[in-house]
């Protein structure tokens, strides 16, 4: 049974238990369930749902929906002005309306903010959320800046957010000054042409790593600069991963509905039909029609529909759906193949953790990793 005064907030975001044990350290939290990996849902005082979906928001979750209940709510709706009830209703609806649209781009994590969000605009072909491929747009990143190791792209409220991590390059290299490695790897071949080796063949390297020096020392001794040339050639692992979980819960609803029909005379209570809904798990939707059109009879109607939920839990056998998993963590990592590139190695790991089934799919490519 519901206790009073509370309210139900549904939130989706992935590793939500950092942001649950933010919220838990000043504010408590009742029924919490977990819908699915990115969706949970959980109850909190009714005082406190305002500051906890500010928390959320701020920690970069997107509230889905709170729905009220309780004796403090039906207080509060008793003393607000119809009028003002009204208008928050049409507001709610511009506000829903509009909220399918992403209006601003945020990018953390990368100096040049401005080119990435010009590429990204380019590549918008609308603002219409449903429309936008958060996936191809991380692809169109990491294929136009080679100094990006890894991104990702969500959308948060309105909000289309690019987190980017730059490849790390020492202070004292400059472009031109040393060849620096593209890429990790093991080194397989080196050809030298000029400057001074930095690493040999079977050395494993990172992003980054100086491979050959703007130098040379000659014969009386001496360091000479010179401009660096040379082929090194590497095996590059490419990674994809999947993960799987054995059970999952979802909220279906069950077909039944309850309807309850009132009419306003400006914000006097005129007829209401009879009846409570009565179900255990439900979702409501709201409708108000305008009767009249005059201000001297403002009669309204409002309409709310009630639909019976029901929790449904899944079990997935891991091992009926292996091969598909796998094949599935193999495309993922052949994304960063690139055009005519030969497949040396292929393999993957599985780690298992509880109910979870983690697929990592490694390919092995050589490639130059000095540019």
């Amino acid at each position: 049974m519901k206790k009073s005064s509370r309210s139900r907030v549904k939130v989706k975001g992935l590793n939500q238990e950092r942001a649950i044990n933010e919220i838990i350290k000043n504010i408590n939290i009742y029924d919490y369930k977990r819908i699915e990996h990115s969706l949970s849902e959980f109850e909190v005082d009714y005082k406190d749902h305002k500051l906890v979906k500010k928390m959320l928001e701020n920690l970069g979750f997107e509230v889905l929906s709170i729905s009220h209940n309780g004796f403090l709510y039906s207080l509060k709706k008793l003393f607000t002005s119809y009028g003002l009830i009204v208008a928050v209703v049409i507001c709610s609806i511009l506000y829903a309306f509009q909220y399918n649209f992403v209006l601003k781009i945020d990018i953390f994590g990368y100096s040049n903010k401005n080119e990435i969000a010009r590429l990204v605009k380019s590549n918008l072909k609308s603002r219409f959320k449903p429309n936008i491929d958060t996936k191809s747009l991380e692809i169109v990143i990491k294929d136009n800046f080679d100094d990006v190791s890894s991104v990702s792209v969500a959308i948060v409220g309105q909000s289309l957010v690019i987190n980017i991590n730059e490849g790390i390059i020492p202070d004292e290299m400059k472009e031109g000054d040393a060849i620096i490695s593209l890429y990790d790897g093991l080194i397989t071949n080196i050809n030298l042409i000029q400057g001074t080796l930095a690493v040999n063949v079977g050395d494993i390297v990172k992003k980054g790593d100086i491979l050959v020096y703007p130098y040379i020392i000659d014969a009386e001794g001496e360091k000479r600069d010179v401009t660096p040339k040379a082929e090194i050639y590497a095996d590059v692992w490419l990674y994809g991963t999947q993960t799987h979980y054995d059970y999952s819960v979802e909220t279906k609803r069950t077909g039944k509905k309850f309807v309850k029909n009132e009419v306003f005379l400006s914000t006097l209570l005129l007829y209401s039909s009879a009846g409570n809904v009565e179900f255990e798990h439900f979702e409501k939707e709201e409708s108000i029609k305008i009767l009249t059109k005059n201000n001297l009879l403002p009669l309204k109607r409002k309409k709310t529909v009630y639909y019976e939920t029901e929790i449904i839990e899944t079990f997935n056998d891991f091992s009926l759906i292996k091969e598909e998993l796998i094949e599935k963590a193999k495309e993922k990592a052949l994304i960063f193949l690139t055009e005519n590139e030969i497949i040396k190695k292929e393999n993957y790991n599985i780690r298992e953790g509880g109910s979870v089934h983690e697929i990592e799919y490694v390919i092995t490519v050589e490639r130059n990793i000095g540019g």
